[in-house]
């Protein structure tokens, strides 16, 4: 049985990749990685920023809502540690495990290092600011204050 140039024409163009060109693939592909894998970490650290301020800012604007309609003083203080705090009815919560507080501003100290805010019945407080932001201080910050007159929450971001 012979084999004629045609049928070898047809077997050398059978489709398929060669070795050469699955290489250049996964070159391809480990580059590619290399770039946007540190883009997600960074954009996760930041997710957790974000949620992190919110959650001290949305209890900050609870316990002035619920100070003004209860009539009676609401505290929240913030454990040493830098990432816990507590409220008046004995409730606490925590920051996502790679964020803190990084700088407290205002507000009043206790022996423990704990700061304590006060909302008061008027609706104001004894005026209060802390950083939230990476436990490295590095990059996305972002600053959560009590206004003392009116007890307003803001958030803003700090470019530091």
């Amino acid at each position: 049985m012979s084999v004629r140039a045609t049928d070898r024409a047809v077997a050398r163009s059978s489709p398929g990749f060669s070795l050469f060109e699955l290489i250049v693939v996964m070159l391809i592909v480990a580059i590619a990685g290399a770039f946007v894998v540190p883009g997600i970490t960074s954009g996760w650290r930041s997710r957790e920023i974000r949620q992190g301020t919110r959650k001290i800012a949305g209890v900050m604007r609870a316990l002035r809502e619920r100070a003004v309609r209860r009539g009676v003083e609401q505290v929240l203080v913030l454990d040493p540690d830098g990432a816990t705090f507590r409220w008046t009815d004995g409730q606490q919560a925590s920051l996502p495990d790679s964020v803190a507080f990084i700088g407290v501003r205002g507000g009043w100290r206790d022996p423990d290092g704990s700061a304590r805010v006060i909302f008061y019945p008027n609706g104001g407080s004894n005026g209060f600011g802390v950083i939230v932001a990476d436990r490295s201080g590095v990059g996305l910050q972002f600053a959560v204050d009590v206004e003392p007159l009116l007890g307003a929450v803001t958030i803003r971001e700090v470019r530091g």
